[in-house]
Order: C-alpha cells, then structure tokens, then sequence
C-alpha cells in the first residue's frame, strides 16, 4: 500500500469528490480524518462504508471558513492521531452563474471564506506539524475554471485561481522541509457541482457541452481521487508546485 498509516486530514469529505478521496486514500492505507460541515448523515453514511471495508476513519465537524474552528480541526487530528502528514484542501462551494455586478459582497465573501480562505487557514494549522514531522503533502483542489474562465463565473474562479496561486508559493517556501504542495483542478466530474450543472441544463445544451470536452465524457469521482493519490504517493517524489488538470482535455474558453 502506498500510503500504508499516513494521516490524511480530508475536508468536505462527506460530498461526491470528497467521498472518492477518502475512499482512494483508505485503499491505499491511509488513516482518515474525514471533515464535514453540514450533511452529517452523508459523512455518517460514507465512514460507515469505509469502516466496512477496513479502513480507520474519524469523524470532525467544523465551520473551516472560521480560522479558529480551522486551528481546532487540524490541532485535535494531531492530538487524536499524534501526526498529520496528508491535507487535502476539498472543502468549496459555489454560487453559480451570477456575474460579477449581480454577486452580492456577502456572496463573494462566503465564496472566498471556503474556497481560499479556509484552505490557508488548515495549511498554517498543519504546517508546525508537517515541518516536526519533516513530512508532508498538501493537495488543494481547485477547478477547471481557472482555465476556461466563463462569464458568470467571477467569485468561483477568482478563489480556485488564487487558491493555485498559494499552491505554487506555499510549494517554495516549505520544500526543503520535504513537504510537497500540488493542486488538482477537475473538469466537469459527474458528482457533486458538476453533476448539479449539467442537470441544470436542457439535454441538448448538456450534450453541446459534452461534445467541447475532447474526451466526450464527463469524468468521475474516482478519476479526481487517483489523481490526489499519486500527488501523496512515492510516485509524485519530484513533483511540487503543479496544478494537474483532470479535464478530459477541456480547455472551452465559455460554456455558459
């Protein structure tokens, strides 16, 4: 197993890309400290799964957007498990297709408190740890947005494009303390917010939509979740900084 006893700290853990993740972490032998905010049942629901199938998980509830409730998450895995050396910075919300003259300064506040703000909150919690540990991986999951940029889209891809932007510094600062910090950016994936917007869409416009992606599919949970693994895995050894596209190739300047 790959990460046979690693202590992967997963927030948002209880929605469709998260579950994948703690699941593709548990298969390879990761302890999972499995955060929700709301949607208690749905976290309830997937430790269950994952305990049925062996693996070590632990429930947290916590606003991550609040950065004490941020520090208490990361600080009581540390104290529950006596390390922490994986994050993956999952927890997001969008408010979908409103225009930047349309988005109230509540909404782009609240948008930024989870997408950005909560995901540097965990990252300055984990830190001193990872830094005693000398070792640590962070994957921040961004969003195919940062590459297609459609209007209607200003909160939602300011925050996943500045949540890169702090990938690409943090990887500098914290390298020669062999942490590793990389991102994943997915593309239109068949759970969660992707599967809300293209249930939002006539047949027809879902399928024009598909038809932009190379692939001609949308992609799944699971392909997000391999992805993360093999960020955390031996395999990604010399690779840090990066932002991996798991897009089918979608590069559509605008598919509103």
């Amino acid at each position: 197993m790959r990460l046979e006893n690693r202590v992967a700290l997963v927030t948002g853990g209880s929605g469709g890309i998260g579950q994948a993740i703690c699941g593709a972490l548990a298969a390879e032998g990761a302890v999972i400290a499995l955060h929700y905010h709301y949607g208690a049942s749905a976290a309830q629901e997937a430790a269950q799964r994952l305990e049925q199938e062996g693996a070590r998980v632990e429930l947290y509830q916590a606003d991550v957007a609040d950065p004490a409730a941020a520090a208490g998450l990361a600080g009581q895995v540390v104290v529950d498990f006596g390390r922490l050396e994986i994050l993956i910075n999952n927890a997001g919300i969008t408010i979908g297709g409103k225009t930047v003259l349309e988005t109230s300064v509540e909404e782009w506040q609240q948008v930024m408190a989870v997408n950005l703000d909560s995901a540097f909150y965990l990252t300055r919690a984990v830190l001193p740890q990872m830094q005693r540990q000398s070792f640590g991986r962070i994957v921040n999951i961004t969003s195919n947005v940062i590459n297609t940029l459609p209007g209607g889209s200003g909160a939602y891809g300011a925050s996943k494009s500045a949540l890169v932007a702090l990938t690409k510094v943090l990887s500098k600062e914290v390298a020669r303390d062999n942490i590793r910090v990389n991102a994943v950016a997915p593309g239109m994936i068949d759970a969660g917010m992707g599967q809300g917007a293209l249930a939002r869409r006539s047949p027809e416009l879902a399928r024009r939509f598909l038809d932009t992606i190379p692939l001609g599919r949308p992609g799944s949970a699971a392909e997000v979740a391999r992805a993360v693994v093999f960020l955390c895995a031996e395999e990604a050894s010399y690779i840090t900084g990066q932002c991996l596209n798991v897009n089918g190739g979608d590069r559509t300047e605008s598919y509103q």
